[in-house]
């Protein structure tokens, strides 16, 4: 299972960019997330464990339904 900050930090890593620079208000693809990146996160996360869906992150390229799609228990 993932945690908010797990979720911030690699999403701001796979971005090149700070944690603090990320807008949860905007989306990731606004923020430079494409579908290569995309993949690499869902597949770095698979890896870790979590049962993570590209089509779902897709369809809500938003970071706090990100959190909550990611987190939940």
């Amino acid at each position: 299972m993932l945690d908010r900050t797990t979720v911030l930090a690699d999403t701001a890593r796979i971005l090149d960019i700070d944690v603090d620079e990320l807008d949860p208000s905007v989306s990731l693809v606004d923020q430079g997330l494409d579908s290569v990146r995309l993949m690499a996160l869902v597949e770095q996360w698979r890896s870790a464990g979590v049962e993570v869906d590209f089509v779902d992150l897709a369809s809500a390229p938003d970071l706090e339904q990100w959190i909550a799609l990611l987190t939940r228990g």
